[in-house]
């Protein structure tokens, strides 16, 4: 899986892409508010709990400590209710969420001020045996690479993973394990890679579904179109909520023009890294990727 431990300080990352993101994570929210934001039960208990303490978290206790320069503590003397002030944006946010807050309406502040996409699991005991495993109930995303987070609402980590190849057999019974294991106050990363030459940064679509099919053609290294054409990585994250015991899976997604990256004499690297893609122990991965559809072209224009 490639999990190494990170510091709580480095959880989230903020840079100077930062405001440009903002501005199109807002107009994601307007544009398609149901594909970026979503619960399974608004009156669900548990569900709250997580959502509340995953916003209290951010907005009272990480976000003004680890960024004051961007979140200011916003002192209003005609109200009661403590806010924070993003600098950035000019806007006011109350720093804590409460009982009445709507969760759809708590998970869309986090997506409009904190540039990372966010999903909440929580465990469920199997009727059939002691483990628990666990299920998708909520999430702020923005930014999904090739899948349609509310198709994966509700259903457990396997369910969730189904289309990617390797999964059952390799990962499936560890990862169960591991978030089972994650104890509260550690934190972990990972990072996942693609290379994408016709997406955007929002790429709500499934590529594991019939109907993408077709959709792209095998590509010479004269079809790239190099303003199109990125490495795209995403900087995962896991940790537990110690309260509500959720797992809170997150991840920041960079996009890396091919260009740059042949421009500054890591062209070789990465056409390596595309044959250990194609060449590995999982070979469907390959082309659960559409590596079938770009590699050659891709390679041929990183060694020229």
């Amino acid at each position: 899986m490639g999990i190494e431990t990170v510091d709580r300080n480095d959880l989230l990352l903020f840079d100077q892409t930062y405001s440009e993101r903002l501005s199109l994570r807002e107009s994601l929210l307007r544009e398609y508010p149901d594909d970026v934001v979503g619960v399974t039960n608004e009156s669900d208990t548990r569900i709250r709990l997580a959502v509340q303490e995953l916003y209290n978290y951010l907005f009272q206790t990480y976000l003004p400590v680890r960024y004051p320069s961007i979140f200011k503590i916003y002192e209003n003397k005609d109200s009661s209710t403590a806010m924070l002030e993003n600098l950035v944006t000019r806007q006011t946010l109350p720093m804590t969420m409460t009982v009445s807050t709507p969760l759809h309406g708590a998970l869309r502040t986090i997506a409009q001020n904190v540039d990372e996409d966010f999903f909440i699991l929580l465990p469920q005991r199997q009727e059939d045996s002691s483990e628990e495993v666990y299920v998708l109930e909520a999430y702020a995303a923005c930014f999904p690479s090739g899948f349609q987070p509310k198709e994966k609402i509700g259903k457990k980590l396997a369910e969730i993973h189904g289309p990617v190849p390797g999964y059952k057999e390799k990962l499936q019974k560890s990862m169960d394990r591991f978030f089972a294991r994650l104890d509260p106050g550690r934190y972990v990363k990972r990072v996942n890679w693609s290379l994408t030459v016709d997406e955007e940064l929002f790429s709500n679509f499934d590529k594991s579904k019939p109907a993408f099919e077709g959709t792209l053609k095998n590509l010479s290294v004269e079809d790239l179109d190099l303003e199109k054409t990125f490495l795209r990585c995403e900087r995962q994250t896991l940790h537990r909520l110690p309260n509500s015991g959720a797992i809170i899976f997150a991840f920041h997604t960079y996009l890396y023009p091919i260009q740059d990256i042949k421009d500054e004499g890591s062209g070789e690297d990465l056409a390596q890294a595309i044959d250990g893609l194609e060449n590995g122990s999982v070979r469907e991965m390959f082309t659960y990727k559409n590596g079938d559809k770009w590699a050659n072209a891709v390679r041929e224009f990183l060694r020229s």
